[in-house]
This record gives structure tokens, sequence and C-alpha cells, in this order.
């Protein structure tokens, strides 16, 4: 597909559905996601198009490259008595 289909080099995924009435497009940058929003959306699979730039991004990495965040020691609250 070109670049006119897929603008957005990070979203190789692209979801086309009808919502109210009008056409919109969705791009995501996996393939779990997609799942979630089509599941959150009550989407079923003759309402939407799902188009993949390439055969790489077929494939479910299911990891994000976010970091998850390390829990903050807590400190307990030192009272100064004089």
């Amino acid at each position: 597909m070109s670049e006119q289909t897929f603008p957005y080099s990070m979203f190789p995924i692209k979801l086309i559905h009808n919502e109210s009435g009008n056409k919109k497009t969705c791009y995501f940058q996996l393939k779990s996601h997609v799942e979630k929003y089509i599941e959150r959306h009550k989407l079923k699979k003759n309402e939407y198009s799902l188009y993949f730039k390439d055969e790489k991004s077929m494939e479910d990495v299911g990891k994000s490259t976010r970091r998850k965040s390390i829990p903050k020691k807590s400190r307990s609250r030192q009272s100064s008595t004089n």
C-alpha cells in the first residue's frame, strides 16, 4: 500500500468503519490495540475493514514499547518531636 494509504509511519494498521453514518478511519501501532478497539466499540466482522501496511504488522507483537513505571518507595512520615 502507498504512503497515501498509510500516512503515519508509526501506525501500520488501518481500520475503517461506519460510525453514525460517517466513514471513520483509525490507525494503530499494534494488532492488540485494534482488537481492544473492536471489542470496546462492539464491532462485528462485517462492520469494518482492516488493512496492514506490511506482513510484519500483521503479527501481534503484543509488547508495548512503553516502559512500565517502577513504584516509588513509600516514605514514612517522620514526625519531629522537639
